[in-house]
């Protein structure tokens, strides 16, 4: 979709905006320089690239990012992607741990529930905020369906409070900035 700036996808907003975070989060500047670690997810989640400081690596990995293109990959499974992402940050020592969750699709995967892989974060001290990106979405019959009418968010938000973080909705470019500038925000552990 062209739904959250004149004409770009998507996708091409999210990597702008999630690669400006990463520049920001990993620069030290008041000791806040931090590992960051890219997952992507639609059926399957894949680590894309591990945790971090070169920020060329993680730019290089999102400007290579690509919506799936085979149909036996498709969905949305947020639970078994969190599950993974909670999975690797066992092995690390960080005093904080801290998922981004972006979507722009409800959870339509049960391997692992996305409740269940809350709790498996909250057990592991891992806070999620969540995001959910985008305007507009194709209902059944194939016609544009503005998101507030067609998509729940109570999954996401209930994610977010399980684990201590927040849940944002990004319309557009500026709230998608806003909600990774308020996770900046909050997220300032030396």
């Amino acid at each position: 979709y062209r739904d959250m700036e004149a004409d770009r996808t998507r996708l091409d907003v999210v990597k702008d905006v999630v690669a400006e975070f990463a520049r920001r989060r990993m620069t030290d500047r008041e000791g806040a320089s931090d590992y960051i670690g890219l997952f992507a997810f639609a059926k399957y989640p894949q680590e894309l690239c591990p945790f971090t400081l070169d920020v060329d690596a993680i730019t290089g990995f999102l400007e290579r990012l690509e919506i799936v293109s085979f149909k036996a990959e498709d969905g949305t499974g947020i639970g078994i992607a969190m599950a993974k992402t909670v999975a690797v940050m066992r092995e690390t020592d960080a005093a904080s741990k801290v998922i981004v969750l972006l979507t722009d699709g409800e959870n339509n995967l049960d391997l692992i529930s996305p409740l269940d892989a809350a709790e498996l974060a909250a057990e592991e001290g891992v806070r999620v905020y969540t995001v959910f990106a985008g305007r507009f979405v194709l209902d059944a019959f194939g016609r544009q369906r503005e998101l507030d009418q067609a998509v729940q968010t109570r999954e996401l938000e209930q994610i977010a409070e399980l684990t201590g973080g927040r849940f944002f909705r990004a319309k557009d470019r500026r709230g998608l900035e806003l909600a990774y500038e308020e996770i900046e925000r909050l997220e300032r552990t030396r």
